[in-house]
């Protein structure tokens, strides 16, 4: 069970830290993260010939184009941003499907070392990485963006480069654990990127409860991820259906909202607000 767990929790490392940035600190209503997680696996499928390193690429490239995209509707031509991402994945999921010809995709990709070393040497690498660039300009910018975005608009600094620039790294992540997924489970479905961004909000809230921190903090998305699969095995020890969990997913991100709206309210009546 521990060591299922840690081989699903660093597939999905990848996903979580992207999710991250955009959920938490741009605070954006990025759906089309989902597409960006089957993408990143089927560009990976049409490069499994290459070596494992422009595989991997290859991933992050299927994560970059979605999230261009869904960054060129936004920034570029004023499209409200859930509206562009809804645009965007019904775009790409047509593209996908068109891609591999159907709803199903056998995929074998043999890793160049054992799959759990592989998965932690990524994960290690993205976590030092994005360590390094929440600790740089560009890094703060993303938690000042995302706490008040009028900021930039009396400051010399670029809100269209801030965002973009994190939606793109955010979706070069997912495409990366789209990749993971389906070399670890040997098939891409068009059904695998169902409930990414419900996952993600689960487990960031769990990160949050756990970890308080005002400034990007990658210690949240990982205690999350890790807290969240070790509920779902508990769950699933009890008998909990696997059909059902989304429900129970979603039932846990509003029992928490709610407790943070009653928290907040509360907060605000002692002020005397």
């Amino acid at each position: 069970m521990i060591l299922s767990i840690i081989e699903q929790g660093f597939i999905a490392l990848p996903l979580l830290l992207g999710a991250y940035l955009i959920f938490s600190l741009l605070k954006l209503p990025d759906l089309s993260l989902e597409s960006s997680y089957l993408f990143g696996a089927v560009v990976a499928f049409f490069a499994k010939e290459l070596p494992f390193p422009l595989v991997l690429l290859s991933a992050m490239m299927g994560g970059v184009c979605v999230g261009a995209t869904v960054s060129i509707f936004n920034q570029f031509l004023r499209i409200p941003f859930l509206l562009a991402a809804i645009i965007t994945n019904g775009l790409f999921h047509g593209f996908i499907v068109y891609l591999i010809g159907g709803g199903f995709l056998s995929f074998h990709y043999q890793l160049p070392m054992q799959e759990l070393l592989c998965l932690f040497l990524v994960g290690l690498a993205l976590l030092c990485s994005m360590w390094i660039f929440f600790r740089s300009q560009i890094g703060y910018s993303f938690a000042i963006y995302g706490n008040n975005p009028c900021f930039f608009r009396s400051h010399p600094i670029s809100e269209r480069y801030v965002v973009v620039t994190g939606v793109i790294v955010g979706h070069a992540f997912a495409g990366i654990s789209g990749f993971f997924f389906t070399q670890s489970n040997g098939f891409i479905d068009i059904t695998i990127h169902f409930g990414v961004v419900l996952m993600c909000l689960t487990a960031l809230m769990i990160g949050k409860l756990l970890i308080r921190s005002v400034s990007p903090n990658i210690l949240l998305p990982l205690v999350g991820i890790v807290i969240y699969f070790f509920l779902q095995q508990g769950l699933l020890r009890l008998g909990l259906n696997l059909k059902y969990f989304n429900t129970f997913q979603a039932l846990c991100v509003l029992g928490a909202l709610l407790i943070s709206k009653r928290k907040n309210s509360l907060s605000l009546d002692h002020l005397g607000v």
